[in-house]
């Protein structure tokens, strides 16, 4: 059996202004996008390999908006190159903790974009802060 293809899907109030924040803000690139009426609806970003499907809230799924969360671990040799992203694109981040200090990052409707930093930088981030 082959591993299983998997995506974290947010739901969003406004896709439109979620793929500007997703492609300018963070730097992530558009894989596809399913627009209705000439306008984002739902679509998947990727950056790094990480993939993303934002979704358009509809009356059924409303309250679903700015409830999701992913954990995305990263390993020693990433951690650089994910650097310069973030500094690169003017990222605001804040480390939080969730068992230990973990980066957040949230979208315009509150989802939560979790990193696990290598131990070693771990050690030296306090909560509250903001990283790199």
């Amino acid at each position: 059996m082959r591993d299983l293809h998997a995506r974290t899907v947010f739901f969003v109030k406004n896709a439109p202004r979620s793929l500007r924040f997703y492609t300018k803000t963070l730097g992530f690139s558009l894989d596809w996008n399913h627009e209705e009426d000439g306008q984002a609806f739902v679509f998947q970003v990727n950056m790094l390999g990480f993939q993303l499907i934002l979704n358009q809230t509809e009356d059924r799924t409303e309250s679903r908006a700015g409830c999701g969360r992913v954990f995305v671990g990263l390993e020693p040799d990433q951690l650089e190159g994910f650097r310069r992203h973030l500094q690169g694109h003017a990222i605001e981040s804040e480390v939080v903790s969730w068992g230990a200090p973990t980066l957040r990052i949230c979208d315009p409707d509150g989802n939560e974009l979790f990193f696990s930093l290598p131990v070693r930088e771990r050690e030296s981030l306090k909560v509250g802060s903001n990283w790199p």
